[in-house]
């Protein structure tokens, strides 16, 4: 399946139920992470972060929607941090103030090493864009 790697780029909300496959194959912290959340933050916000940091690195986008959070993945980033883990939890639960999530999601970009793309960027990807879509053969081998 060429697709599998690329399943939630694009995507702007966690889907209600993951696999552990999913978890492990797209939304897996490294020990680096754990090192990284654990000595940057407080305990208490530690699994946001962690949530925030592995949806932008499979999505592509940070996490904004504030629906219920997979319990595959509360788990999981419960797991890896050594936190308790919630029963039920949104990003309303996790967040009591809009500036801490934003806060996560600088900082997740800023370890990801994303940065805006500038103006004169844009025409150089738009073409290598148009080049890329003019080459390939099938759908899948553009993605």
């Amino acid at each position: 399946m060429p697709g599998l790697g690329f399943r939630y780029v694009g995507q702007d909300r966690l889907p209600t139920r993951l696999s552990e496959f999913d978890v492990e194959r797209h939304f897996a912290l490294t020990d680096s992470d754990v090192a990284t959340i654990n000595e940057r933050f407080r305990r208490d916000r530690r699994a946001g972060a962690a949530i925030q940091l592995v949806f932008l690195r499979a999505s592509g986008q940070t996490l904004d929607h504030v629906g219920t959070l997979p319990r595959q993945l509360l788990r999981y980033v419960s797991e890896r941090l050594c936190l308790p883990t919630p029963t039920i939890a949104s990003l309303r639960t996790l967040y009591h103030r809009y500036k801490t999530q934003y806060e996560h999601q600088v900082w997740a970009c800023g370890y990801l090493g994303l940065t805006s793309i500038g103006a004169e960027r844009w025409s150089e990807l738009e073409a290598w864009m148009r080049q890329d879509a003019a080459e390939s053969l099938t759908l899948d081998e553009l993605m």
